[in-house]
């Protein structure tokens, strides 16, 4: 009964946003404003694209998760992604990947100031060559309440590579590596 519950509750929240985005396009047609109902066609199809492509990438938890994040309604953090390419990743990398950055994603949120508009950026890239998965956080927005750097140490995490460090904003790259069993190499 759970998942059942669960399920209806995703509809209703999936149902909703697309209810608010066809308003929005009606409201603009409306006004006479077509360039800019199909400047917002145009960001729905980049954004359903860029769903599918997390639905296909074989980590179920971590992409509802990324999904769902921000239909939470005290959210101080809009969580926005982009896939750089296509792909799929071994599946048993899910859960470590989901622990991982569900984990600084709320560290994050809790030192981001309730006033500011405060967006985080995850920027993913598929490297099946090289069995490499990379992600990118870009945080914009109000002052933090410590150093990104600090926010997101985990000694049992991957390693970061830091490309900007401020009290309002930070890009800092990771990776997550995978082994080729004998069947696929």
């Amino acid at each position: 009964m759970k998942d059942v519950t669960r399920s209806l509750e995703l509809l209703q929240h999936s149902r909703h946003d697309w209810l608010n985005r066809l308003q929005v396009i009606k409201g603009n047609l409306e006004l006479a404003n077509i360039d800019r109902a199909k400047e917002i066609i145009d960001e729905i199809i980049i954004e359903a694209r860029q769903e599918a492509q997390l639905s296909s990438l074989g980590t179920p938890r971590l992409s509802e998760w990324l999904l769902t994040y921000n239909w939470g309604s005290s959210k101080r953090l809009a969580l926005k992604f982009e896939f750089l390419n296509e792909g799929r990743i071994p599946g048993e990398l899910d859960f470590p990947l989901f622990r991982w950055l569900t984990s600084a994603v709320d560290k994050i949120e809790q030192s981001v100031p309730a006033n500011a508009e405060n967006e985080l950026y995850l920027i993913f890239r598929i490297e099946e060559e090289h069995c490499n998965f990379r992600i990118a956080l870009e945080y914009e927005g109000g002052t933090l309440s410590c150093s990104p750097s600090e926010l997101i140490v985990d000694a049992d995490g991957p390693v970061l590579y830091w490309k900007q460090c401020s009290d309002s904003s930070f890009i800092v790259e990771t990776a997550f590596n995978w082994a080729v069993s004998k069947q696929d190499g």
